[in-house]
């Protein structure tokens, strides 16, 4: 009797699950392909920016066939936290991340239990898959012995250090609290950028065929920077085709964070020399044809039509050699900085969006919008409401997407730079605080690019810029000393948004 009592209890908790899967796979839930680019300009869309030194049709035609929004932001102006933000709803610097990026072999930054977008749509019924670039850190098994406290203190650039944590790392081991972890069905990704560490990862483990290289680092021949993008492609593809044979009763959603535009990667030869913009141009036209591959694959496998798709970046793109603003191609169109900067071009972004029948073809939109919007936007999609807890810095964009409204349903943003600067638009006014200069890699004459002071004390300096963004929006014309009871409530409320813990309403 106790055995059938145990029998019809898991039948109950099995048939349960399957009536929850099945009510959360609604029909107004579409799939959802969401691209992220790496280091990839605001400019580099050739429909922002018909001055651009060369084409992006394949991404232009998200924009021709869905929403262009022109006023896109990425939290931070570098990688880690903005991969982070845009997956949780939150600020990184909410995390012990407050400046720069996650080193070498860091822990995970998403705690277990954190909603994301991938554990938000699966309980909805979704497949999640996620292929590409990770970077926002695995919990990974150190050898027998050592104390695992290997992921303080890393240096990123310091010489020697990643090979040095490298060969206390157990790499025949799963990780904790990688992509499976925290919603991702499945995943196959390179831990960080290609070169940083250099091996294949899937599900919860490193596979391929990975050896220690001279420097101690476990590198995987495979992984190469010319080709690392089309086998994430390859691999997103056959996640679709696969839920299209063996679960079309169940929407999927695909997060495909490429490793192009970065340095870490190269133009595959078929590209070389065609952008007329250099190697890092030559790149962009890699990415844009990873979009294209994705677009066909919907369209050959029938789904487009019940597909939204978006494209972005994780940050501006990287300054040229010698920082030019008046560069031809202009990657960061013609908005102030680069990647790691406070300044706009730091943080602007394309964003283009595409649902057939449900988003008008060639529309813009002008009002705010930042990545962290995402887990809110998708919880609409789904008929969620997110709880207290959960997108603290998230705002439901779906009403923008689907042009019920012209207005800005953001009225404030929060941006930080690599050195952990932050920056906050309210209304027409952007104030920065704490440095007259980039707060980044950018060094223009007469002012200082880094942080007069520390990011966990911030505000605490009398030093700063103020731009009324709306008349100004390059950012020539600082009001600073003009503005002090301004720019003291523009402080206040900055304090309050942290102390408070969130910015969601």
């Amino acid at each position: 009797m106790k055995l059938m009592r145990i029998i019809k209890g898991c039948i109950f908790v099995v048939l349960f699950g399957c009536m929850f899967i099945a009510a959360g796979a609604t029909a107004e839930s579409p799939n959802i392909v969401l691209v992220l680019a790496d280091d990839f300009g605001w400019g580099d869309v050739s429909c922002n920016n018909p001055g651009a030194a060369f084409r992006t049709p394949n991404i232009d035609r998200i924009a021709g066939e869905g929403v262009r929004f022109t006023n896109a932001f990425t939290p931070h102006s570098v990688c880690t936290p903005t991969r982070y933000a845009l997956l949780t709803g939150r600020y990184c610097w909410r995390t012990h991340v407050r400046e720069g990026v996650l080193a070498g072999y860091g822990k995970s930054l998403i705690g277990r239990g954190r909603m994301t977008l991938a554990s938000l749509l699966k309980r909805h019924g979704y497949r999640t898959g996620a292929f590409g670039k990770w970077h926002v850190g695995l919990d990974w098994v150190p050898v027998e012995g050592d104390p695992g406290d290997f992921h303080w203190g890393t240096q990123v650039r310091g010489k020697g250090a990643v090979a040095a944590v490298s060969l206390r790392v157990d790499h025949s081991r799963p990780v904790t609290l990688g992509p499976t972890d925290i919603g991702f069905d499945t995943c196959f990704i390179t831990p960080s950028n290609n070169t940083r560490i250099p091996v294949w990862f899937r599900d919860d483990r490193v596979v391929g065929s990975p050896k220690r290289d001279k420097t101690g680092l476990m590198r995987d021949p495979g992984v190469q920077r010319d080709k690392v993008d089309d086998v994430f492609v390859k691999e997103a593809i056959a996640f679709m085709e696969d839920c299209a044979k063996n679960h079309k009763d169940r929407p999927f959603f695909v997060y495909l964070p490429l490793n192009a535009a970065h340095g870490a990667t190269q133009p595959p030869a078929r590209f070389k020399g065609r952008s007329g913009d250099g190697l890092r141009g030559d790149k962009c036209l890699w990415v844009n044809e990873s979009v294209g591959k994705m677009l066909e694959a919907l369209d050959r496998l029938g789904a487009a039509d019940d597909t939204l798709v978006i494209f972005s970046a994780d940050n501006g793109p990287i300054a040229p050699k010698g920082y030019k603003p008046d560069t031809p191609h202009r990657a960061a169109g013609p908005y102030r900085g680069y990647k790691t900067d406070a300044w706009d071009g730091g943080c602007r972004v394309p964003f283009l969006a595409r649902w057939p029948g449900r988003i008008k073809a060639g529309r813009t939109h002008d009002g705010l919008l930042c990545l962290t919007d995402m887990l809110a936007t998708f919880a609409s999609l789904v008929g969620e409401d997110l709880p207290k807890w959960a997108g603290e810095d998230s705002i439901n964009q779906l009403p923008s997407l689907l042009g019920k409204t012209k207005d800005s349903l953001r009225e404030d943003l929060i941006t930080q730079s690599y050195t952990g600067v932050l920056s906050v638009r309210r209304g027409p006014w952007k104030l920065i605080i704490d440095t007259e200069g980039s707060g980044g890699h950018t060094v223009t004459p007469g002012t200082e690019p880094v942080v007069s002071g520390s990011p966990w004390e911030f505000g605490e300096n009398t030093v700063g810029q103020l731009y009324h963004i709306v008349s100004d929006p390059y950012e020539t014309t600082d009001l600073y000393g003009e503005h002090p009871e301004l720019v003291a409530g523009m402080k206040q409320y900055l304090i309050t948004a942290v102390n408070t813990g969130r910015t969601r309403p």
